[in-house]
């Protein structure tokens, strides 16, 4: 309960900020956690609060993470020597649709879906190396070890969930071939 209730407050933080920093079209979230040596493609020291922008590339080095919170209330957590950049992102929170794109260089990276996807999983895409991963409604990690092997885990929640809480479901391609995940536990392996 503590973590749902952290996650509420920052939300909460979070949507102020964002009325506050409406002039700022590139504004798009806040890094919410910030543990070790975390920086940007400017190599600036990213710390809890630091703003994030379209076009903001994360480092995470050793023995670091950081917990990435976006408008729409997507929620992102960097791991150890993990990169991950923000392509697109494209949010109203009057109708709550938008467009949001990011890749995933390197590492792993854990994703609580947000608004923008829960209504199509095309607006929310992530990019690996060896393919691209759309979400709906969920909690999925991607393990980027190399750049010709990335492991796609749906965590959840499934259709059976007793929280009452939309099934999610994730669409992973390779570009020529896709599958749907539907049941949390279960993985894809995109190689090259």
């Amino acid at each position: 309960m503590k973590f749902f209730r952290y996650i509420s407050i920052l939300i909460l933080f979070l949507l102020n900020f964002n009325f506050a920093n409406a002039s700022n079209p590139e504004f798009v979230g806040v890094v919410g956690a910030a543990i070790g040596d975390i920086k940007n493609q400017n190599n600036e020291k990213l710390l809890n609060g630091s703003k994030i922008y379209y076009g903001d590339t994360i480092i995470v080095n050793k023995q670091s993470n950081a917990q990435l919170l976006f408008l729409d209330q997507t929620v992102i957590t960097v791991g150890e020597q993990s990169e991950l950049t923000v392509d697109e992102f494209i949010y109203d929170p009057e109708t709550n649709e938008g467009k949001f794109v990011s890749s995933i260089n390197s590492g792993t990276v854990k994703v609580i879906t947000g608004e923008i996807s829960k209504n199509n999983p095309d607006n929310l895409e992530v990019n690996v190396t060896t393919g691209t991963i759309g979400a709906r409604g969920t909690e999925f990690v991607v393990v980027a070890e190399s750049n010709d092997e990335n492991k796609i885990i749906l965590l959840g929640p499934g259709p059976n969930n007793t929280l009452g809480m939309m099934p999610g479901t994730l669409q992973v391609s390779d570009g020529l071939n896709t599958i749907e995940i539907i049941k949390p536990g279960y993985e894809s392996i995109l190689t090259n």
